[in-house]
């Protein structure tokens, strides 16, 4: 018996003698062990992606009553692309969904919303504008009014929104057409009409504009002062209506030296702009839907 005590010793021994050699080895494997390193150089190259976005995707005014404030809305259009821009503006599509005249009808589907939208920019520097806002043609001479040219062949108001202003020009040359801005006279009246006792004469108070340009489509005419100063104010070729524009510099609009750009600041990747925009309801709109109208913004 006493062997075997002797024999699990010497075993106990030998196997705390194995442990402590293994782990002499392994502190010798560590203290030994060298540490080694590579580099790899990393790097990439973006292709160009000309892109922006504008949220939300729509703006809905609902109720508004007639020279009542609206709610005031905002754009926020944001370079998502890779290059940068230089020039932000916008079009909105007022003249393609108003294609009747309106007035006196009723129908407040023949109005295009666009029409009764204005927009400022980010720096505010000129307040806000109308977009593209269409004036049409008053079927019927306005009651005491006094033609200023005396040939003039369409008249009608500048409507903003708590304030109208009578407007009349002539036709060119060519009987019916309102494009030859060398041969016309177009004017309007430097003070809003009163309602109570409107004063309708044209040869009195009242403003000519300045013929610029014209197309196949419109003739271009500024104002050096009055309710359209700073505006582009295009008459359509068949005479029956003008377009009050600011914004938009759509190339198939003839030339006008006072169109602005939303933006003429380096729009790098990544940058936001922010635009406010509200619409003005004036007198006699009929009750009811207005047809949709497509504002889009351009990034060059």
């Amino acid at each position: 018996m006493k062997q075997i005590k002797q024999d699990l010793s010497i075993g106990y021994f030998v196997v705390f003698l194995f442990l402590i050699l293994t782990l002499a080895y392994i502190s010798q494997m560590k203290t030994t062990y060298a540490l080694t390193n590579d580099t790899v150089i990393i790097s990439m190259n973006i292709s160009a992606l000309s892109e922006i976005t504008v949220t939300p995707a729509a703006l809905e005014w609902l109720n508004i009553v007639p020279t009542y404030e609206a709610d005031y809305k905002s754009l926020s259009v944001q370079n998502t692309g890779s290059v940068n821009f230089t020039r932000l503006w916008s079009n909105i599509n007022s003249f393609a969904v108003e294609t009747t005249n309106p007035i006196g009808k009723g129908n407040p589907t023949l109005y295009a919303a666009g029409s009764f939208l204005v927009m400022k920019n980010e720096t505010g520097e000129a307040g806000y504008r109308f977009v593209n806002r269409i004036e049409w043609n008053e079927t019927q001479q306005p009651t005491y009014m006094t033609l200023n040219p005396a040939d003039a062949v369409s008249w009608g108001y500048f409507r903003n929104f708590t304030d109208i202003y009578l407007w009349n020009f002539n036709d060119s040359a060519t009987v019916g057409q309102c494009l030859n801005g060398s041969q016309m006279e177009f004017r309007i009246k430097s003070s809003a009409e009163s309602l109570s006792s409107p004063n309708r004469d044209m040869t009195v108070g009242t403003i000519a504009a300045t013929f610029e340009a014209n197309t196949t489509e419109w003739s271009s005419w500024t104002f050096s002062s009055g309710p359209l100063q700073e505006y582009c104010v295009y008459i359509y070729r068949d005479c029956s209506r003008i377009m009050v524009a600011q914004w938009d510099y759509n190339q198939t609009l003839p030339a006008c030296s006072a169109r602005k750009y939303i933006s003429r600041e380096n729009f790098a990747s990544g940058m936001i702009h922010t635009l406010n925009l509200t619409v003005l309801v004036p007198r006699g709109m009929p009750a009811g839907n207005t047809s949709n109208s497509i504002l889009t913004i351009f990034a060059e």
